[in-house]
């Protein structure tokens, strides 16, 4: 090969550009990983909506992106590393993106995610209010399920209503995002009960027993309660009550799974347990949840298969607030 010839490395960073002109990167940043599929896109108002599909295993190294992004994970996960830390993203998760931030990205398992992003200058007016965060974040709670289901459900539809939605949800998502950004800020959280919040917030469909959870991060379980408790503002048990009632709000909004099969899935004895509980956080019943995210016609159901036109209409419900973090 010529020394002056391209690489085929090089040629494929740069077709990665070029179809995602987004992305900031020296080529020796990148390897062989393509950049996933874009499924759809749509600009509304100040915003670009994209539905993204990316493969298990892709990895991408260190990069940034010219605009900010809020990312609303759809189906599966992805682990993403900064110079002075690292989140994990799953289903219902909701991670603000600033622009320029390097940061690199590990999709754990097939992921789809709804991606909005806008010039610097909209986010800077934003940020001139307080609303916008200076450095990556997310929100895994219910209110932000919700949120990011009527933003989907509103990138769904075509009609002359969508941009004012959409401008709406962006920023109260934003809101819920700062006032997630507040709260971490008021303690400092010890190591060790960051990492009993990651055990509970990534195996919530296991069965988890303080006992357990305080002999891997080498506390005792009375005083992991506690400090739990104190942190977190929930105990371990109501938190992990919350997770599985939020996962299976996103089952009955991105799915056809039959109720009784979904109760099962996220650890719930039966459907009228799972009903019970569903109610109480969600003031609504499930079956009523699902109808209101159109799931008759499904937009995809488990194995994959997509369907139907993608509605998610969440616009009737309405959240009982307080997610314990």
């Amino acid at each position: 090969m010529s020394p002056c010839a391209p690489s085929p490395s090089s040629r494929r960073v740069k077709t990665i550009i070029e179809d995602h002109p987004a992305i900031v990167a020296a080529p020796s940043h990148f390897d062989s990983a393509s950049a996933g599929e874009v499924l759809r896109r749509r600009s509304i108002g100040s915003f670009t909506l994209s539905e993204n599909l990316y493969p298990a295993g892709l990895a991408l190294p260190s990069h940034a992106h010219r605009e900010s992004y809020i990312t609303f994970v759809i189906e599966g996960s992805f682990r993403e590393r900064y110079d002075n830390g690292e989140m994990v993203c799953r289903p219902g998760t909701v991670r603000f993106l600033p622009a320029g931030e390097l940061h690199s990205n590990e999709i754990e398992s097939e992921l789809r995610c709804l991606h909005v992003s806008s010039e610097t200058d909209v986010f800077d007016r934003l940020a001139r209010q307080s609303v916008v965060p200076k450095k990556p974040a997310q929100i895994n709670g219910l209110t932000a399920t919700w949120l990011a289901n009527r933003l989907y459900s509103e990138f769904s539809r075509e009609d002359t209503a969508s941009t004012i939605a959409i401008e709406g949800l962006v920023l109260a998502i934003l809101a819920e995002i700062a006032r997630g950004e507040t709260k971490s800020h008021t303690m400092l959280v010890p190591e060790w009960l960051r990492q009993a919040t990651e055990i509970v917030e990534s195996r919530f469909l296991e069965r988890l027993s303080l006992a357990e959870i305080a002999a891997e991060v080498g506390v005792h379980y009375v005083h992991l309660s506690r400090q739990f408790h104190k942190y977190n503002r929930c105990t371990v048990g109501e938190l992990i009550r919350r997770r599985r009632v939020q996962y299976a709000s996103h089952l009955l909004a991105h799915s056809q799974t039959p109720l009784a099969e979904i109760a099962l899935i996220c650890g719930f004895s039966d459907q009228s347990h799972l009903s019970f509980l569903f109610k109480r956080y969600m003031g609504i019943s499930p079956s009523k949840f699902r109808s209101l995210a159109g799931q008759d016609a499904g937009p995809r159901t488990l194995d994959g298969v997509r369907g139907g036109n993608g509605t998610t209409g969440l616009e009737a419900v309405a959240l009982r607030d307080g997610d314990g973090k």
